[in-house]
């Protein structure tokens, strides 16, 4: 498909949700005018999803609605620096050649299929995102990606309960969390794919109290063999403790060990081809008051390699959020995190992030939104291998600000405008560091 082509096709795409869109909102306002009144609609993502599948109408019993639902979305968007690169000066410094094109407008569409039903006392659901993107000027970038998943919410009994599933994805990595020496090539398109099963089961020896296990195992890779030594695999097992009173709130106490291993990696010294991990950590969501909520975990983390000793780590690791709304029209969101993860870096396979995110909102009307972003984030490239980087300290901070307005026709139906402008600085490499900016014009269905 040529580039012509693929435009035509994200235009079409973007009529065809602005169509359903406004035909969806001309039926539902002609039909509940009088039930809406002037109440305001609920806030997206407001309510904590309840596990084991409690949280869907088709799990309380709710025989009035499909169990199938579908979204569409267009995207249009410019970005001042497609492939986060560094300043013109810094290509000028190592002699390469200063890139001609930073910027570019992309389309992005996409697509989804849910099911969610139940069987007696089984609940079940799958889904289905896809999702593809189009550049006018860097059409090397342009991709299809997309995410399956399958999930049963299972019961036995008055006692036991569970999940069972598998998620499969593919998703292209940010230019912003990969890195790529100027003097030597260009940040070419790097798609990850990432396949997760997990099954879970809790025995309820009282009604707010459960001893149960969990197991997953993890595999990745990147599509058409790219950074094969970034493949990597892991499994995990876990104990956990969890007390949900009937006020809905959930405490859970979990002891985790995963063992893992990069296939393509040397049995060597100074190798990070196997490592295990160990985890205590206390999670959950707790409604703190009729406006206030708190949610995320917080435990101790441990890290150690067979053959790189030298690469362990073991501290505190935690994702807390905190949800305000003192009062019908303004939502704040607060979050802090310091995790330990896998990173899609050529020359480490984990990075130690810590930061906050600042997420207010100002409900102007039940139709109208107004909301802003701010964020700042640390990485320590705990996991280099020691390729020249162990004498000069490799941390990259990432500060990131932006608005978005959006405008909610129906429930079912949202229109957003929005900016973001964001930086890196990386300590001793500026050709690491990059800043830009991006605008964008997003409309969405759900029906």
């Amino acid at each position: 498909m040529n580039n012509k082509r693929q435009r035509r096709f994200a235009v079409l795409a973007g009529g065809l949700v602005a169509l359903l869109g406004l035909q969806t909102a001309i039926a539902q306002e002609e039909g509940s005018a009088a039930a809406q009144g002037d109440a305001s609609p609920a806030v997206q993502g407001e309510s904590p999803s309840a596990p084991l599948g409690e949280g869907s109408s088709a799990a309380l019993g709710d025989d009035s609605r499909s169990p199938f639902s579908f979204s569409v979305s267009q995207t249009f968007r410019y970005d001042s620096n497609v492939r986060s690169r560094p300043d013109d000066s810094v290509y000028a410094k190592y002699g390469a050649n200063v890139p001609k094109d930073r910027s570019d407008t992309l389309s992005v569409t996409r697509a989804g299929a849910n099911f969610d039903g139940v069987m007696g006392r089984q609940a079940f659901h799958a889904g289905l995102d896809l999702s593809h993107t189009i550049y006018n000027k860097h059409s090397d970038l342009n991709n299809t990606s997309g995410d399956a998943n399958l999930r049963w919410d299972w019961r036995l009994g008055d006692r036991w309960s569970g999940i069972l599933g598998y998620r499969y994805g593919e998703s292209f990595v940010d230019f912003g969390d990969t890195y790529t020496n100027v003097t030597t090539a260009e940040r070419g398109r790097l798609t990850r794919r990432l396949g997760r099963a997990n099954a879970s089961a809790d025995f309820w020896w009282h009604p707010n109290w459960a001893t149960g296990f969990g197991f997953s195992d993890v595999r990745s890779d990147y599509r058409n063999n790219d950074r094969p030594r970034e493949e990597y695999n892991a499994q995990e097992v876990s104990l956990n403790f969890t007390y949900r009173p009937s006020t809905g709130n959930r405490i859970v106490l979990s002891l985790r060990a995963e063992e893992g291993e990069y296939p393509n990696q040397d049995k060597a010294p100074g190798s990070m081809r196997e490592w295990e991990r160990r985890d205590a950590r206390l999670s959950g969501h707790w409604q703190l008051s009729g406006v206030t909520q708190l949610s995320g975990y917080a435990g101790y983390t441990q890290r150690k390699y067979e053959w790189a000793s030298n690469r362990d780590f073991s501290g505190v690791t935690g994702k807390i959020a905190f949800r305000w709304t003192p009062t019908g029209k303004a939502i704040i969101n607060l979050s802090w995190r310091r995790e330990i993860g896998a990173d899609a870096d050529a020359v480490s396979n984990f990075a130690v992030s810590h930061g906050w995110t600042l997420e207010p909102t100002w409900v102007i009307t039940s139709k109208v939104r107004l909301g802003a972003s701010f964020e700042h984030l640390k990485r320590n490239y705990r996991g280099d291998p020691g390729l020249g980087w162990t004498t000069h300290p490799r941390d990259a901070k990432t500060t990131s600000y932006g608005a978005n307005l959006s405008y909610l026709p129906v429930p079912s139906a949202n229109i957003t405008l929005g900016y973001r402008h964001h930086k890196r600085d990386t300590q001793n490499f500026d050709y690491l560091s990059y800043k830009g900016w991006a605008t964008w014009l997003s409309g969405s269905l759900t029906f």
